[in-house]
């Protein structure tokens, strides 16, 4: 099996930033004796704008980097997830932007600009992807 690396991307500072850190405590946990997969953004470690250009030379000879980030959206959409091809800007939500190249970024709608959202909510979105990705990788490997 090839080497994939998942870099959850967010805040633990911020509720709703927290859901890629909080994906990325889980994958931590399910594959911590997985030599293959490495999850980098964890809650203790989060991966974020300020410090993405450090990881950014640590991936640079990587080729699996799979992202996952929170967005933001309209009311109907909260708890939807996105897989694309590519990587992602991040920090556009405080109006930076920073391009974090990846094979595939992953995408789950966590709230609107106009709701708070609750820890409750966040977790279980949170432990929703984590559990897709899980069981698509058992499925892989």
């Amino acid at each position: 099996m090839e080497k994939y690396i998942f870099v959850c991307i967010g805040s633990s500072k911020l509720l709703q930033d927290s859901f890629g850190p909080r994906v990325g405590n889980l994958l931590e946990k399910e594959f911590y004796k997985n030599s293959n997969i490495e999850v980098l953004g964890t809650m203790e470690r989060p991966v974020h704008f300020k410090n993405a250009p450090i990881f950014l030379d640590y991936l640079k000879k990587e080729k699996n980097i799979i992202l996952i980030d929170s967005a933001i959206s309209n009311q109907e959409k909260i708890g939807l997830t996105y897989i694309n091809v590519g990587g992602v800007e991040i920090g556009k939500a405080f109006g930076k932007s920073f391009y974090f190249p990846a094979n595939i970024n992953i995408k789950t709608i966590v709230g609107t600009s106009k709701t708070s959202e609750n820890i409750e909510n966040i977790s279980k979105l949170a432990q929703n992807t984590a559990d897709k990705i899980i069981n698509t990788v058992y499925q892989i490997i």
